[in-house]
């Protein structure tokens, strides 16, 4: 299985050099690390639980006024 024609090389390509960037303070970025968690928590307990309820008090079968006529109420029913 030589063939005429020899496989091609790859072509091996350098990977792109991320322009230099003066690193901050190690106490700033904690600093600002710290301040950006302390906001999250405040918000977070601010929407407390009813912040995570997706639908009504009502709930999602209430939408449905013919809903407790067709609902099956037995198990395999």
């Amino acid at each position: 299985m030589g063939g005429l024609f020899r496989a091609p090389k790859p072509v091996v390509i350098a990977p792109p050099q991320a322009p230099a960037t003066p690193a901050p303070a190690p106490a700033a970025a904690a600093e600002e690390t710290a301040a950006t968690a302390r906001a999250e928590t405040r918000e977070r307990a601010r929407r407390g639980l009813s912040g995570t309820i997706a639908t009504s008090a009502a709930g999602v079968l209430g939408a449905r006024a013919d809903f407790a006529a067709t609902r099956k109420s037995l198990l395999g029913e």
